[in-house]
């Protein structure tokens, strides 16, 4: 089976448990619209990222831990979302890390 692809420009893809997190690049994206959602097994929208700040897009995937996805946004912020629903659980910036 085929399907119409979400992504306008894919950038980056990690396979989770049943699922595959994608990262696109922000360019062309409705404001306001997360560049990062989650496909299940069937390749289907599992959930958009609920992210943070529309200023400050996701720029890597660093790592899944124990069903938190990790993520680094473009201006350097640590975000942390459920691997499940892509509910925001925390953010870290730089700065915060730094006092």
């Amino acid at each position: 089976m085929w399907h119409q692809p979400i992504a306008t420009a894919v950038v980056e893809f990690r396979r989770g448990p049943m699922c595959t997190y994608v990262r696109e690049h922000p360019f062309g994206l409705l404001p306001g619209f997360a560049n990062l959602y989650c496909l299940d097994g069937a390749h289907r929208l599992r959930w958009v990222a609920d992210w943070p700040s529309a200023d400050d897009p996701c720029a890597r995937i660093v790592d899944e831990i124990d069903s938190t996805l990790v993520l680094e946004s473009a201006g350097g912020a640590i975000v942390r979302l459920d691997a499940a629903s892509g509910r925001l659980l925390s953010v870290s910036r730089p700065l915060e890390a730094a006092v």
